[in-house]
């Protein structure tokens, strides 16, 4: 039997569950975005209802303006969880790597936690938790990201690096990278939600947030542009390299347009060039698309640059073994079938 299994391979529906739930994510998150740029997020009062029904079965597609937007945050966040479940499932019956397997706890685990961060940031009408909970949902996506990679026919295959020293230095570039991106979502998230804060204290974070994320803007563009450098240089990992490459200049520019259309120009810019008709008007549709898009591509960064930092660990067989980071090189695989 255990002959038969490696003839076969690995199967590959944990890896096309993962890419279909790594999918589905990333819309929810996109939407979540929306809600927040609406200010739709106290649409409902009631959860797990949605004006006194089950949410399941509630009305959603003869609702219109914020309860469109919220409800339909909800059902994607409820598909999410499904197919969660549905991950767990199939990891558990095709493979054979118990990691794997907790990672898929850990993923289900992940979206309950979100679901019920949602639902407290409804009933307690909180602002901090919906800041909170717009921390924690990359944090999600993050671990679908990894389950898509782990699960990957590539993971199974892949070789292991030369020059390990230098290398090294290639994986902690891109750590850092996925580490700076993180703090820029969490640090816009502030950006975002600050000004709904109540208190003394609410106008000086959005001062030191705005300073900070333009700050974390700058470092993430060099140090993006020096991992995709070194990417091009190694002949590794190229597409990644060039894609978070193309990520941060979109990103660079919907930041700017996200800050024209949320705030206005700065007065210095209006005494040089006047008045413009089309900023300061975050309340429009295509604004708000516009606002939202800048959230999503910065996940998009994220999710980039944690996947490149995976495969530089698998190449360079980095992992964590009796409570502490090892980076021997690699030992065989184990696929569904085989000696644990």
């Amino acid at each position: 039997m255990s002959a038969q299994c490696e003839k076969r391979g690995p199967s590959a529906w944990p890896h096309r569950w993962a890419w279909l739930l790594a999918c589905a994510t990333f819309p929810l998150i996109w939407v979540g975005g929306l809600v927040t740029t609406t200010d739709a997020g106290m649409a409902f009062r009631d959860w797990m209802t949605s004006d006194g029904t089950f949410f399941l079965f509630y009305d959603w597609l003869s609702s219109a303006g914020d309860k469109f937007v919220e409800h339909g945050h909800r059902l994607l966040g409820a598909l999410v969880g499904f197919l969660s479940i549905g991950l767990v499932v199939v990891v558990r019956y095709t493979e054979s790597r118990i990691w794997v397997r907790r990672l898929s706890y850990g993923i289900l685990a992940g979206v309950i936690l979100q679901g019920v961060l949602g639902g407290m940031r409804v009933v307690l009408d909180e602002r901090l938790l919906a800041m909170i909970h717009g921390c924690t949902g990359p944090l999600f996506f993050l671990l679908c990201v990894a389950m898509v990679v782990v699960t990957s026919r590539w993971w199974q295959h892949s070789q292991p690096l030369g020059e390990k020293a230098k290398s090294k230095k290639f994986f902690r570039l891109a750590i850092f990278c996925t580490g700076l991106a993180y703090l820029q979502l969490v640090v816009g998230a502030a950006v975002r939600h600050s000004p709904h804060l109540i208190g003394d204290m609410a106008a000086t974070l959005f001062r030191l947030a705005v300073y900070f994320h333009v700050f974390l803007a700058l470092m993430i563009v060099g140090y993006v542009l020096l991992l995709a450098w070194r990417c091009l240089q190694n002949g590794l990992h190229k597409i990644a390299g060039l894609t978070l490459l193309t990520l941060v200049v979109v990103q660079i520019g919907l930041g700017i347009s996200t800050w024209l259309v949320k705030y206005g120009m700065p007065y210095w810019a209006t005494s040089l060039f006047g008045e413009w008709t089309f900023v300061n008007r975050a309340e429009d549709v295509m604004p708000s698309v516009l606002i939202t898009s800048h959230v999503a591509v910065g996940s998009l960064i994220l999710a980039v640059s944690l996947a490149l930092s995976l495969r530089l660990a698998r190449q360079l067989n980095i992992r964590w073994q009796d409570g502490r980071w090892v980076g021997l090189m690699a030992t065989p695989i184990r696929i569904v079938g085989t000696a644990r």
